[in-house]
């Protein structure tokens, strides 16, 4: 059987660094700034998801780099739990010096990277951190960039990587229907006990 052959992801993606905020909000009541949408780590959901963005004002334009894209995949780089994929054109939007994104070339499926750094190297990078007993651990482009990645056929990355997305998406389904059902479960009672203090 021949061995499974890897690659560094420094070797098959772009891993960048968000703006420092320092920077992001040089002029905020200017009328000639410009404004972005501004993904933070506190906007990443757990079901590859991202809330409402802020809004931050620059005098100068954000490099093209910078702006987040589809298929992009954002990491929290203070105690990173998950992978989130951009699904979506996010127009005019930037991200914080919090977050690190990883642009995959062509050659690899976005959503199969996403998988293996949530299910694999998220845990090998937090055993890896020096000092990693602390309460908060960081993760850097250059540790990233060392991760190996199992170089599969892109039928095979295509395959895990949908089906990842699509454990994200029954996660979410049974969160919302567990959710929808503790709220029936509190209207019944509450319409039980009210019924029994109008009988007394």
């Amino acid at each position: 059987m021949t061995a499974l052959k890897n690659v560094k992801l420094g070797k098959i993606a772009n891993i960048l660094n968000g703006l420092p905020d320092a920077r992001q909000h040089e002029l905020v009541y200017n009328v000639s700034s410009i404004t972005y949408n501004f993904i933070q780590p506190n906007h990443l959901g757990i079901f590859n998801d991202i809330h409402s963005a802020s809004e931050i004002k620059r005098q100068t334009p954000v490099s093209d780099g910078y702006l987040i894209r589809k298929n992009d995949i954002i990491l929290k780089r203070l105690n990173p739990d998950v992978a989130t994929l951009v699904r979506e054109d996010a127009p005019n939007t930037t991200f914080s010096s919090n977050l690190i994104v990883i642009r995959v070339f062509k050659e690899y499926f976005p959503a199969y990277i996403a998988c293996l750094l949530e299910n694999q190297g998220i845990a090998w990078l937090n055993g890896n951190i020096v000092g990693s007993v602390a309460a908060v651990k960081s993760i850097s482009v250059k540790a990233l960039a060392a991760l190996d990645i199992p170089a599969v056929t892109y039928a095979k990355q295509m395959a895990l990587g949908r089906m990842w997305l699509l454990h994200k998406q029954r996660n979410r389904l049974l969160s919302d229907l567990l959710a929808e059902d503790q709220r029936l479960m509190a209207a019944v009672t509450k319409r039980v006990t009210a019924d029994t203090r109008e009988g007394k």
